[in-house]
């Protein structure tokens, strides 16, 4: 409760719009208005225009002259892009939790993929991106590296904004949840070289869906598809550069 109390109204508003633009609340290319937010929180227009330049560093939102804040939309090259690197900082969050995982962890893990399992059943693929996310966070928490975990916390951020694969794709979640179960098999093993190539892998196969997904609906052009090929190429082989 103490962090709570001792936020700022920057904080708060910050805080607040974020989960808007990460929940769907705010769509892509949907206009903030300072002035309407101020309203909403009853605070002066300062910290607003404080928390939307934070968010603006987040890459959530972009500042255009004469049109104001603008909520940032992603194409699929975006989307690959924020892969290749969550799949770089993933790799070595779950190989290093490998080190730390115990048992109680693992009996928490089996208990997450049933839950799956039972989304699976229901067809609840929305609720399935969540219990995704909780399932991998529950793992990369246990790396010992505070920084690499909000890192990868925060470029997930941007990718949840981006309709979950399993609403895009519903037949990606049962190769989802076998994917699952062979990584938790091989934490149980201790196998850190294992579990960092089925990571990989994982965001290798929702990458390719996604790409594929994009391509079969016409929304990428050729020049698009093959920039997206290329990092898909150095997710595979582990040429993680983000210089391009």
């Amino acid at each position: 409760m103490g962090k709570l109390e001792f936020r700022t109204k920057s904080q708060i508003v910050y805080q607040s719009l974020k989960e808007n633009i990460i929940n769907g609340k705010y769509r892509p290319q949907q206009r903030i208005v300072i002035s309407e937010v101020s309203k909403e929180f009853g605070v002066s227009e300062i910290p607003v225009r404080e928390a939307i330049k934070n968010l603006e560093s987040d890459g959530l939102i972009k500042t255009t002259p004469y049109v104001g804040a603008i909520v940032t939309s992603f194409d699929m090259e975006d989307i690959a892009k924020i892969y290749q690197v969550r799949t770089a900082l993933e790799t070595m969050a779950a190989s290093l939790a490998v080190q730390n995982i115990e048992e109680n962890d693992i009996r928490r893990l089996k208990k997450q993929i049933n839950v799956m399992e039972k989304a699976i059943r229901e067809k609840k693929y929305e609720r399935l991106g969540i219990l995704n996310k909780e399932f991998h966070t529950s793992i990369y928490s246990k790396c010992g590296n505070e920084y690499l975990y909000k890192l990868i916390l925060d470029l997930w951020d941007l990718s949840y904004r981006t309709p979950g694969v399993f609403a895009l794709i519903p037949e990606r979640a049962h190769l989802s949840l076998r994917e699952h179960e062979e990584i938790l098999k091989a934490l149980e093993e201790r196998d850190q070289d294992l579990v960092a190539r089925l990571i990989r892998r994982q965001k290798e196969n929702s990458l390719h869906a996604l790409e594929n997904y994009f391509k079969d609906r016409g929304t990428q052009d050729e020049n698009a598809i093959q920039k997206n090929r290329e990092i898909l190429w150095k997710v595979r082989h582990g040429r993680m550069r983000t210089g391009g």
